[in-house]
């Protein structure tokens, strides 16, 4: 296979991904601590409400989001990348000061700061602009679990005037992916990517340049299809929060096992949360869309199994789709997507996923193993709730040993 720059890739550009802002709504409370030397400042006995939310477009690698006030008070707020909401009930003051601070790739990525005044007895909307002051750049490569595209290895060069780097391509169960350190805004940056076989002979190569500014600072590329034989480049977009993507020719086939895994099960959601429900996620580990026409999930409860169809045509390439109870009124109607449920067991039970009769997954799940399965998916077990099993995506292969599941906080939709 020739290695040109124009060989099988579709490149997608993603635009600035940390331009963000972080927003005040109406309501929340939160307790304040750490009263400064400018009490007098305050009006006693009343407080201002202040809840806040940051609002930023998803971004690789987010780490945290931290929020410093200065004012009555001082208080020091971290969340994690998935917690954006703060409440709080803060003390009148003539000159609060909010400093804000986004990590992502494990550096500080973006800084915002607003100063205001704070009256007792009220209510406030407030917006922080957030600066970008350093860049970086990701890149993932989607390989299908069986990495039928033979890639074993591979470099990503960045060239500035500052000179160049070198960084090597890094591998999860079903990607490969490349992260550089800290970059310079305002720079034009030269990229060149290679992927090489077990050989080390070049299979794909790709080259390209970009602009690093504060307003696209993680200019996030994809290598979406290694099956085409088009090589698609997109700019990055002027919107900052634009995704932008072109869709390439791929297989549209049916299923084969190991292709389509179970990933995660919920068996046992708490009555007294309105938020969960039973589910079952499968994902498409391969790089083909795949039909879904004549699959059906089987449930297995006590010494009863029944299957039911699946009512979604497709599943796309490297996508999980969740297969939730829709008995249930929990249940959001995007997870709706089989004709029927039965009532899973809270402490052992099957799942079976069939697709034009043959099974191309299933697990066992038991509190503890018996004489008939030495080797089971762990469950919670009876009158125990709120945790499902999911299956570490890096022992796929050996997701029948219960070593490779975890119960866990249910996360459906995300493996």
């Amino acid at each position: 296979m020739s290695t040109t720059k124009n060989t099988t890739t579709l490149v997608k550009r993603a635009a600035a991904a940390l331009a963000c802002a972080i927003a005040f709504w109406n309501c929340g409370n939160d307790s304040v601590q750490n009263a400064d030397k400018n009490i007098s400042n305050v009006s006693e006995g009343n407080t201002a409400n202040v809840a806040l939310k940051l609002q930023y477009a998803n971004a690789p690698l987010l780490d945290s989001l931290v929020l410093d006030c200065y004012g009555a008070d001082t208080l020091h707020l971290v969340h994690s990348a998935s917690d954006a909401d703060f409440g709080l009930e803060l003390f009148p003051h003539d000159n609060w000061n909010f400093k804000a601070k986004i990590y992502a790739n494990g550096n500080l990525m973006q800084v915002g700061e607003l100063e205001t005044k704070l009256e007792a007895g009220t209510s406030v909307s407030l917006n922080i602009q957030m600066h970008a002051i350093v860049g970086f750049v990701y890149i993932e490569i989607p390989l299908g679990l069986h990495n039928d595209a033979g890639i074993k290895s591979g470099q990503m060069k960045l060239t500035s005037d500052d000179g160049e780097s070198i960084i090597p391509m890094e591998f999860t169960a079903n990607s490969g992916y490349f992260k550089s350190g800290s970059l310079k805004l305002g720079k034009t940056y030269g990229i060149s990517i290679s992927l090489m076989n077990g050989d080390g002979q070049k299979i794909y190569e790709l080259s390209d340049s970009f602009d690093l500014t504060e307003e696209s600072p993680v200019p996030e590329l994809k290598l979406k299809s290694l099956r085409s034989q088009v090589a698609l480049a997109i700019d990055a977009a002027a919107d900052k929060n634009l995704q932008l993507s072109l869709p390439l020719p791929a297989g549209y086939r049916k299923p084969k096992a190991e292709e389509i895994l179970i990933t995660e099960y919920f068996s046992a959601p708490s009555t007294n949360d309105t938020t969960q429900y039973e589910f079952v996620e499968i994902y498409n580990g391969s790089l083909d869309t795949l039909i879904l026409d004549d699959c059906s999930l089987g449930i297995t409860s006590s010494s009863s199994t029944k299957h039911f169809p699946l009512t979604v045509s497709e599943i796309a390439p490297s996508q999980v789709l969740v297969l939730g109870n829709p008995n249930s009124k929990n249940t959001p109607p995007l997870y709706v997507n089989t004709d029927g449920w039965q009532d899973m067991g809270n402490s052992k039970g099957q799942v079976i996923l069939k697709c034009d009769g043959v099974t191309l997954d299933s697990l066992y799940y038991s509190s503890a193993p018996d004489s008939l399965h030495p080797n089971v998916v762990p469950a919670l077990g009876s009158s125990k709730y709120g945790s499902s099993a999911q299956l570490d995506m890096s022992q796929w292969e050996n997701r029948k040993d219960s070593s490779a599941w975890v119960l866990d906080t249910p996360t459906p939709g995300t493996i």
